[in-house]
């Protein structure tokens, strides 16, 4: 028992550590401060790269969101790396003033991509790398404003993804996740003076540390790798919370089941390939670094929910006092949710996700376990 109770009280340390954490976030995402920098003069290239996947239905309306940009035209490249999209996609593609690599490889995966077309371009061809899925489409000023950006002398720049249509459970509550991530993340981090997160979408980094960087990176890495590379150099991520990124893809329940598994899965990846690191990383001053490790340290949300709830009533059965403590928790862990939640989302389907929650929640543990056997 006395094992048992040592084994109880270090389990809610690490989700206390993690509730807190959240909580200092959210609440400093709250705060306003402006992401507008004054109009640059000079007009820096971009490279768009845009990576897809037999994303056949949405890769055009991409492309098109792109070609409408104020920007001066002959100051971008659009680089399409086309993976197992239809033929008659490519060549509607083709019809466009844009660069379309054609790739079919046996294991697909975005930073592959990324790397093929990386791979052609030369250094100093342009000043910018803009990485997007293959579903983003973007305001006519979108560049313009990652340009004066850029100028200001941020070399990694984070834009604030939304996802445009919600039709269902999954959807919505997708979009719930990636606000929160983007308050908590993102614009709580940068109200504090850290480096904002980055999500894999409308990124914006400096093309010549880029080229020279992503040599370092596996054909199955995702940002948080290349996130570790910046923060390792001190390069601050800025965040564009008034820079939007539209999502037009709606994921099904296998994706969201898929997802999420893998998003845990590279969490604890970062956070055993960074964890040696934390010592140097505080002793050096590199405190976005240190901040970055004890993200990945933290216990995702998804399993956090989990474990609150079942101490929680648990606890009942117990001693009043791990009672109030776990349920206390809990209600906290909630309000901080609540808190990085945007007004827009709370809306009449709002109350149907979260009914849903435990069921998905269910599901993802489930497809897990049978991931694991398999």
């Amino acid at each position: 028992m006395i094992f048992l109770a040592y084994i109880e009280l270090l389990l809610f340390a690490i989700c206390a550590f993690t509730v807190f954490y959240l909580l200092v976030y959210a609440i400093a995402a709250t705060g306003n401060r402006t992401d507008k920098y004054s109009e640059s003069r000079v007009k820096h290239r971009f490279a768009i790269l845009i990576p897809t996947y037999q994303d056949d239905d949405y890769i055009p309306y991409t492309v098109k969101s792109f070609l409408q940009q104020e920007y001066p035209i002959d100051c971008y490249d659009i680089i399409v790396i086309s993976d197992h999209l239809k033929p008659e996609t490519n060549r509607q593609l083709a019809q466009y003033p844009i660069t379309l690599l054609q790739a079919r490889f046996k294991k697909s995966s975005k930073m592959k991509s990324v790397k093929a077309a990386m791979s052609q371009l030369q250094e100093g061809q342009y000043d910018i790398v803009l990485i997007m899925n293959a579903d983003n489409v973007v305001d006519t000023n979108f560049l313009e404003v990652v340009n004066n950006t850029y100028a200001s002398g941020s070399n990694a720049i984070q834009t604030h993804r939304i996802y445009q249509e919600r039709p269902n459970n999954v959807s919505i509550l997708n979009a719930i996740t990636d606000e929160i991530n983007n308050s908590i993340l993102r614009a709580g981090h940068v109200n504090l003076g850290l480096s904002a997160s980055l999500n894999g979408s409308g990124t914006a980094i400096d093309f010549t540390w880029f080229k020279e960087n992503i040599r370092h990176l596996k054909d199955d890495d995702d940002e948080k790798v290349i996130e570790s590379l910046l923060l390792r150099e001190r390069i601050y991520v800025e965040y564009l919370n008034n820079t939007h990124v539209y999502a037009l893809k709606n994921s099904g329940k296998k994706k969201f089941y898929t997802q999420h598994g893998t998003w845990i899965k590279t969490q604890y990846y970062s956070l055993f390939t960074n964890i040696g690191n934390l010592p140097g990383a505080i002793l050096s001053g590199k405190f976005d670094y240190a901040d970055r490790i004890l993200q990945w340290f933290i216990f995702p949300r998804t399993i956090l929910l989990g474990i609150l709830i079942l101490f929680s009533f648990l606890s009942v059965y117990f001693h009043w006092s791990a009672c109030l403590k776990w349920w206390g928790l809990l209600l906290t862990f909630l309000l901080t949710m609540a808190i990085a939640t945007p007004n827009y989302l709370v809306d009449s389907k709002f109350n149907k996700a979260m009914k849903a929650i435990p069921f998905l929640a269910a599901g993802m543990i489930f497809n897990m376990l049978l991931r694991k056997k398999k």
